[in-house]
């Protein structure tokens, strides 16, 4: 049973590293397209500094998606080790 859920966990530890993978290029991309930091952005984006483009509404949940894998991925590697 427990290697069943070592098992499991592995799994879903390697989607989280496929899922930040993906969000880090998506959040590069716009670092690079808008010439800001990442960093930067998110605190002129919450306030309300850098208007309503699509654009920035993708940034700002690409980079809170890539925060919350990051933090689940991490949860996961301290449980199966």
């Amino acid at each position: 049973m427990i290697a069943e859920i070592k098992t499991s966990l592995m799994r879903e530890y390697n989607l989280c590293a496929n899922a930040i993978v993906f969000y880090k290029k998506a959040v590069k991309e716009f670092e690079q397209k808008y010439h800001l930091t990442t960093h930067v952005f998110l605190k002129k984006f919450e306030a309300g500094h850098m208007g309503d483009e699509a654009d920035y509404f993708d940034w700002y949940a690409f980079s809170r998606l890539l925060a919350q894998w990051q933090k689940v991925r991490s949860a996961i590697r301290s449980t199966v080790q």
